[in-house]
C-alpha cells in the first residue's frame, strides 16, 4: 500500500455539509484543480435531470478519468455535493453529481426512492460513461442517505461499469426499515413530508393508508423498494457505513447484507458507529472513514494495494466517550455470548422464573385526537402527547459484577395479552445506574413490536430483535428493560406511530412460559450480585419519573444502613392519599411505582423517612 499516498490525502464522503467545511479546513488553498460543467441529462421518460461534471484539470490517461457518482440526500440537490466534486477532481477522479427527481432544479416528481429513480440512476451512468475524456468502466457510487441508499440500487442492479460502492447511513432494507412488525415508525411520514421535495401523487395515497393504518397495503408500496431480497446480485465490492444510533436505518439490515455479500465470497467491508440520522457529527469517527474510504475506491478503481481486500472486516465503534475504533473479521466480534434475563415481578433476574407474573402495560387514547391532526403534528408536540397516556412496566436487573461490553443485536421473547383488537408491544433496553437524583435510565436499544388481529385476552408469543448496538455497562450499573406501547424518540415525539386506540396489556412469565431478553456480551461473560450500594451520604431521596406522569410513576430512594422505611404521598393540603411502603429494608437502592389512577390531577407530595433522616419532593399528575 502506498502509505505516502493515504496519509497526505483525504476523501470526502457526503456525510453533511459539516464533513466538507473540515476538509476544506484540513487543505486550505488545495482543492481548487478542476475543470466544472453543468449539463442536463434527458431521461426516457422524458424529464430532464439537473448534472454537474468535475473533471481535473490536466490530460486524462489514455482511457480517460476514473469517475464517482455522487448521489446527494433526500430533499438536497446536486450543489449539496460541490465540495466533495472538488475534492474528488483534485484527487484525480471525475465526478458526476445530479439532483434527483424531484428536488433541486430537476424536474419530474419524487417516488421516494423507487423503480423510477432507479432507472435514473441507470441512465445517469450511461451518460456520465459515454461522456468525453471518462473511463466507462471504472467508476465507483457513493451518497448518504437517499445517496446511500441509491449506491446500493447500482450493486443490487449490476449497473454498468460500476467497480465499488461506498453506502453511507442507507440500507439494502431501508424501506422495510421504515415499517418493522406491524409498526410504522415515524420516519417514514418525515420522508414523505419535506419541503424541498416535489412528491408525485402517489405519496397522498400513502398518506391516506398511514392515516388509516392499513398496514397491508402499505407493504405493497414498500416491497416495491426494498432491496434486501436482491442481495444476491451483488458483484461488486460494497464498503458500508451505519450508525448504532440512526433512527432511520438501523445497523441489523446492514449486518445482515454484510453475510449475505461475505457467503458468496464478495468483498464487503462495513463500519458501525456514529454519524447516522439523528446522531451528533463526530468529527474523528468522520475524517477517519475519509481516508478508509479513499483507500477503498483506490484499490478497487485504481488498482491501489490495500491491506486485507479478501476479508470481510468490520470496523466498529462503541460508544463511549472518542467512540474507540475496533477492527474484527468476523461478526458478532469474539469471544460471545448471549447474556439471558428473566422478567418476573421481582425483576430480571438471571435464575427462570419459580412463580407465575402478570405484568401489567398500558395505553389510553383520548378519541377526541384524531390520526389526521396526527399526521399534521408529525407524531409530536403537546396536543399529540396529551393524547396518549403511557403505563409501561420496567424492570430492573441486581448490579453487574464487572464491566460488559454489550455489542450485536439484543434478543428475546415475551408472552403478552391485551384486551385491544391491536396493540403494540415494544421492549427497551436500558443501562441504569444509580444518581443523586434517583435511577437514570439510559437507552440502550429498542425493539418495535405490533400485534394486529389480535384476539382480547389470548395469549400471544413474540419473539424479539433489538436494533443492534455497541456499549459499555459499567460495573455497578444494572440492566433495565421496558415494555411498552407507546415508543418514543424524544419526550414529546413518537419513534412508531402508536396505533389508535386504547389497549390494557400484561406480559406474561411462569415456569413453563417464561418471558426473556438476551443481550450480546463480548469478552468476559455478564454477571449480576446482590450487593451493599452503599455510597457516601447513604440516604437520597430521587425525583420521581416520568414527572409530570399520567397515571405511573417510579419513586427511587436509597437508604446507608438497614432500616425501618416509610414512603408516603399527600395532597396540596397535606392529607395522605396513599402509602407505598411502610417496612425495614436493607441497605442500597429501591424503586416504588405508584399509580394515582384514581386520583384527581395536580400537584402531590412525597415523604421518604428512613430512621432519623427525612426528605420531600413534590410530583405532578397530569389528567
Amino acid at each position: 500500500m502506498n502509505m505516502k499516498r493515504l496519509t497526505t490525502r483525504a476523501f470526502l464522503m457526503p456525510v453533511g455539509a459539516g464533513i466538507a467545511c473540515l476538509l476544506l479546513l484540513m487543505f486550505p488553498g488545495r482543492v481548487r484543480a478542476q475543470v466544472q460543467t453543468d449539463v442536463e441529462v434527458l431521461m426516457s421518460d422524458g424529464v430532464l435531470l439537473e448534472a454537474r461534471i468535475m473533471k481535473p484539470i490536466g490530460l486524462p490517461p489514455a482511457e480517460g478519468f476514473d469517475g464517482i457518482i455522487l448521489i446527494h440526500g433526500y430533499g438536497g440537490s446536486r450543489g449539496d455535493m460541490q465540495s466533495i466534486a472538488q475534492t474528488a477532481a483534485f484527487y484525480g477522479y471525475a465526478s458526476l453529481a445530479y439532483s434527483v427527481r424531484g428536488q433541486g432544479a430537476s424536474g419530474g416528481c419524487s417516488t421516494v426512492s423507487g423503480p423510477r429513480e432507479e432507472q435514473d440512476l441507470v441512465e445517469i451512468i450511461n451518460y456520465f460513461r459515454n461522456y468525453s475524456q471518462i473511463n466507462p468502466d471504472a467508476l465507483g457510487v457513493t451518497g448518504g442517505s437517499q445517496g446511500g441508499i441509491h449506491s446500493w440500487m447500482a450493486a443490487v442492479a449490476r449497473m454498468p461499469g460500476i467497480r465499488a460502492v461506498v453506502p453511507i447511513i442507507g440500507t439494502p432494507s431501508y424501506a422495510t426499515d421504515l415499517v418493522p412488525n406491524n409498526c410504522v415508525t415515524r420516519g417514514l411520514p418525515r420522508e414523505l413530508s419535506i419541503g424541498s421535495v416535489r412528491y408525485c401523487d402517489d405519496r397522498d395515497s400513502v398518506r391516506e393508508l398511514i392515516i388509516a393504518d392499513e398496514y397491508d397495503s402499505l407493504m405493497a408500496y414498500i416491497n416495491l423498494r426494498d432491496l434486501e431480497a436482491r442481495l444476491d446480485s451483488v458483484r461488486i465490492p460494497v464498503f458500508q457505513q451505519l450508525g448504532w444510533a440512526d433512527f432511520l436505518f438501523p445497523a441489523n439490515g446492514g449486518i445482515r447484507a454484510r453475510e449475505s455479500i461475505a457467503a458468496r465470497g464478495v468483498p464487503v467491508r462495513s463500519y458501525f458507529g456514529t454519524n447516522g440520522h439523528g446522531e451528533p457529527l463526530d468529527n474523528s469517527q468522520a475524517l477517519t472513514l475519509l481516508q478508509k474510504t479513499v483507500e477503498w475506491f483506490d484499490h478497487w478503481i485504481k488498482g491501489f494495494s490495500l491491506d486485507d481486500d479478501s476479508l470481510p472486516l468490520v470496523l466498529y465503534a462503541d460508544d463511549r466517550p472518542g467512540w474507540p475504533l475496533h477492527t474484527v473479521p468476523v461478526w458478532p466480534p469474539q469471544p460471545h455470548s448471549m447474556a439471558r434475563f428473566y422478567l418476573t415481578a421481582s425483576g430480571l433476574t438471571a435464575a427462570a422464573p419459580s412463580d407465575s407474573s402478570e405484568l401489567p402495560f398500558s395505553l389510553e387514547y383520548d378519541t377526541a385526537y384524531s390520526a389526521d391532526s396526527a399526521w399534521e403534528h408529525l407524531y409530536g408536540g403537546t396536543e399529540f402527547m396529551s393524547a396518549f397516556t403511557s403505563a409501561p412496566v420496567r424492570l430492573m436487573s441486581e448490579p453487574l459484577d464487572a464491566d460488559a461490553e454489550i455489542t450485536g443485536t439484543p434478543t428475546g421473547r415475551i408472552h403478552v395479552r391485551s384486551d385491544a383488537a391491536k396493540f403494540q408491544a415494544h421492549v427497551r433496553y436500558y443501562d441504569v445506574s444509580w444518581q443523586d437524583t434517583g435511577y437514570a435510565w439510559n437507552l440502550m436499544s429498542r425493539a418495535i413490536n405490533g400485534v394486529r388481529d389480535n384476539v382480547p385476552g389470548e395469549i400471544r408469543t413474540i419473539d424479539i430483535e433489538g436494533r443492534a448496538l455497541s456499549h459499555f455497562v459499567p460495573a455497578g450499573h444494572r440492566i433495565g428493560v421496558e415494555v411498552t406501547s407507546f415508543d418514543l424518540l424524544q419526550p414529546d415525539q413518537a419513534n412508531t406511530i402508536p396505533y389508535f386506540l386504547s389497549s390494557h396489556s400484561e406480559v406474561l412469565s411462569s415456569p413453563g412460559g417464561p418471558s426473556w431478553i438476551e443481550l450480546p456480551v463480548t469478552g468476559p461473560s455478564l454477571t449480576t450480585a446482590v450487593r451493599d450500594e452503599s455510597l457516601p451520604g447513604g440516604f437520597a431521596l430521587g425525583q420521581n419519573y416520568p414527572n409530570p406522569f399520567n397515571p405511573v410513576t417510579t419513586i427511587s430512594f436509597r437508604i446507608g444502613s438497614p432500616a425501618d422505611v416509610t414512603l408516603k404521598i399527600y395532597d396540596m393540603l397535606g392529607r395522605e392519599v396513599s402509602t407505598l411502603v411502610s417496612a425495614r429494608l436493607p441497605a442500597g437502592n429501591h424503586a416504588l411505582r405508584w399509580d394515582a389512577g384514581g386520583l384527581a390531577g395536580g400537584v402531590y407530595f412525597y415523604r421518604l423517612q428512613a430512621g432519623d433522616d427525612t426528605e420531600t419532593r413534590r410530583l405532578v399528575l397530569l389528567k
